[in-house]
């Protein structure tokens, strides 16, 4: 029951279901209270908490919800961090917990991996009867995503589990997916995400150097002709947007736009550099950047520029201190390093394609989300916990497959 619930909250959260009803039906249907909360209960039931604790991702992020906590009654402003906080245990921290401790066999793994795929679809879907143009800007009518660069930095995320399907799953499964990837890179660069582009510039990065020989083969050949068609059909709007990167055309529309972008999210990143060595230890305040520096900031004539940080590092360092912001990136680095550690041993077992699959998908989708957070407010979304959980499920769950696999190739020797 646990396992099927656990797979039930993974469904809602990656494919913004609550979200999506919501907009459609014109009011809530309160599902994560029908859904997560017997999910967290069965989890604890279960004992999937201890279970979840089988690695140091859960160490670092249970390390972050516990400082946040903390520092919460040291906000400049305490009854929203404390609201914030609650939040942030509930809904993101619960989803770490949920996914470590609910994965205790490799099949759990594949059902997990398999409930991403599936949301990863339903995002993509989200495009066609949910999508809104944002002054020529792809983006979905969703509140958490709904912004063009959110989008696609969600779309960064799950797309590699459909990846992962196209490499393991069954013919119909692989046509899908494979769809739907394409459809899906499409709409990253619809979206004009500059910093979506940047991130897909590490995923290509990270495919080129962590790739087997076949995964490089078929970059080397496939590549150029999905850029080709990528381009040929992505708007021209969008196309121009993305090479202000570079510099565009100087008095063109998009230039302008970019410019003025360009400079107010230098400003945040600085300012909240700033706060972070001016407020060390507890920060501004669990999301209160914005309403800090928009009372304490002279930028628009008698007040501050009233925006987020626009940068997931420095929002975890300025609003919750230099040992929130370890614990932020300790769980990041920690988590790619255990996938890193399980596709390295799989890597040397013939019989263990499947389970170096995933942990190259996963790290795929972490690498390029964690690239993508660079430039977006997403650091206390339940992402990277959920990432945590299913790191710590893979490498435990792996540990235990290697045994199994490795005892019965050696019944069949003997």
């Amino acid at each position: 029951m646990a396992l099927y619930l656990g797979l039930a909250t993974v469904f809602m959260q990656f494919s913004v279901l609550p979200q999506v009803t919501t907009y459609l039906l014109r009011m809530p249907l309160y599902l994560p209270y029908l859904i997560a909360l017997p999910a967290v209960l069965a989890m604890i039931v279960s004992g999937g908490l201890v279970t979840a604790f089988r690695a140091r991702p859960a160490y670092y992020w249970a390390g972050f919800g516990c400082w946040i906590l903390l520092a919460s009654p040291f906000s400049s402003w305490r009854g929203g961090a404390v609201a914030a906080c609650v939040v942030y245990w509930r809904s993101s921290l619960a989803m770490l917990f949920i996914i470590g401790g609910m994965i205790h066999e490799w099949r759990d793994v594949r059902k997990v991996m398999n409930a991403i795929a599936i949301s990863a679809v339903v995002n993509v879907l989200c495009s066609r009867f949910l999508q809104m143009d944002f002054g020529g800007r792809t983006g979905v009518a969703l509140g958490s995503i709904g912004n063009p660069n959110d989008y696609a930095g969600h779309l960064l995320l799950v797309l590699p589990f459909l990846l992962w399907v196209l490499m393991a799953g069954k013919v119909v499964s692989r046509v899908v997916a494979l769809g739907c990837i394409g459809a899906g890179l499409y709409l990253i660069l619809a979206s004009s995400s500059r910093g979506a582009l940047v991130a897909l510039a590490a995923d290509l990065v990270f495919f080129a150097l962590v790739g087997n020989v076949r995964q490089k083969a078929a970059l080397v050949l496939a590549g150029p002709i999905a850029a080709v068609l990528l381009v040929a059909t992505v708007p021209a709007t969008s196309l121009r947007r993305l090479t202000e990167i570079w510099g565009g055309s100087a008095g063109s529309t998009e230039s302008a736009e970019a410019a003025e972008s360009s400079q107010a999210r230098r400003y945040t990143l600085m300012t909240s550099i700033r706060y972070t060595f001016e407020h060390p230890l507890f920060g501004v305040g669990l999301q209160q950047f914005a309403n800090f520096e928009g009372g304490h900031e002279r930028r628009i004539g008698t007040h501050g520029y009233w925006h987020e940080t626009h940068n997931s590092y420095t929002q975890a360092s300025s609003e919750c201190g230099i040992p929130g912001f370890l614990f932020f990136t300790g769980g990041i680095v920690s988590t790619l390093l255990l996938l890193r550690k399980t596709h390295r041993q799989a890597r040397k077992r013939p019989d263990c394609k499947d389970i170096r699959a995933a942990a190259f998908c996963i790290m795929l989708g972490m690498v390029g989300f964690s690239v993508a957070i660079t430039f977006l407010n997403f650091a206390y979304f339940f992402y990277l916990p959920a990432m945590g959980g299913l790191a710590v499920g893979v490498w435990s769950a792996a540990q235990r497959e290697f045994q199994l696999r490795g005892a019965a190739a050696d019944a069949r020797g003997a």
